[in-house]
């Protein structure tokens, strides 16, 4: 996934990463302009200091090529996410999703509430999907599913524009959500063979 960062003409300083088609896979196509993005993906533009951000769909699939220009162009046509649905957003991500079951907060139809699934490599190379589950086999309220194989971690409370999300910050909040758990401890004082000591075979 390409990131790029520039400033606009003000001087602000942005950062720009893409949604590539091949990462989402609508189960629905809404009757709304959102659903041609399901074809082309999308730049998502955000201020470094998180306070603004954009998305551009459709796109010019040579845009990291762009000049610092050029991405000025491409930010002046970008759509402005609402103030009101950005504050939700910053809400969310204010605290780790994984942090407590307060329920996810819910506003007028976005690309982020659409039935969007994401798909995205774990740095080990496992290929992990994610989703809203609307209705889980506890039945109880919708979750962020992440799923790989028979393998899934539900999270009750997740980032609004999760579906903005780089393919990175997907791979973080699976990583801390289930970390691994240590599987050896040693003392301090305890004596650990180095990976160069000479083999010394037993008497």
């Amino acid at each position: 996934m390409a990131v790029r960062e520039f400033r606009d003409s003000s001087g602000r300083k942005w950062r720009a990463w893409d949604i590539k088609p091949e990462e989402i896979h609508p189960v629905t196509r809404a009757e709304d302009y959102l659903a041609d993005c399901y074809v082309t993906g999308w730049i998502v533009f955000e201020t470094m200091s998180g306070n603004e951000k954009r998305r551009l769909c459709p796109w010019p699939m040579r845009w990291t090529e762009e000049s610092e220009a050029g991405l000025r162009r491409l930010l002046e046509r970008a759509d402005p996410v609402p103030p009101h649905k950005l504050h939700a957003e910053r809400q969310q991500i204010s605290k780790p999703p994984w942090a407590s079951d307060a329920e996810v907060a819910v506003s007028e139809a976005d690309v982020t509430d659409l039935e969007v699934v994401r798909t995205f490599r774990y740095p080990g190379g496992r290929l992990w999907t994610v989703c809203v589950m609307t209705h889980p086999e506890d039945g109880g309220r919708p979750v962020l599913r992440f799923a790989a194989g028979a393998r899934f971690i539900d999270l009750k409370t997740w980032p609004k524009a999760w579906a903005d999300e780089p393919n990175e910050r997907l791979a973080e909040m699976v990583r801390d959500a289930a970390p691994r758990p240590r599987t050896t401890t040693f003392d301090r004082d305890t004596p650990r063979r180095r990976w160069d000591d000479e083999y010394q075979p037993r008497a």
